[in-house]
């Protein structure tokens, strides 16, 4: 009996198609979380230059939330008994991850430090 070579068979088929849902099931969580870790960094450069303006500023208020983008980041200010000021900004990212960024000042003469916590 004459065989027909005209296409792929139904096996050949099931089994490419098994395997292109198996790489995409092994890539795809991988994908997704370097998509989510690119948005974090932008939460982290908008807290960033939060923290840059609030070191500018010289406002009496101790704790206040701002939102920028539809994130709330929460400024917090603190003195020490050296009369350093200590600004954090916290925040949550797209992973519900607590993150906070601070940043040390004697005075406005003084370059400030930042810290990453």
């Amino acid at each position: 009996m004459h065989k027909s070579c005209k296409g792929f068979t139904l096996v050949e088929t099931v089994i490419a198609l098994s395997l292109l849902l198996f790489v995409t099931a092994i890539l795809l969580p991988a994908i997704t979380q370097v998509m989510m870790e690119r948005q974090n960094q932008a939460l982290k450069s908008h807290a960033q230059q939060l923290l840059n303006k609030e070191m500018g500023n010289q406002e009496p208020v101790i704790e206040k939330a701002v939102v920028v983008e539809g994130v709330e980041y929460k400024v917090l200010r603190s003195h020490n008994e050296n009369g350093v000021m200590k600004i954090c900004i916290q925040w949550h990212d797209y992973m519900g991850r607590k993150a906070e960024r601070c940043g040390y000042y004697k005075n406005s003469e003084t370059k400030p430090r930042l810290y990453d916590y």
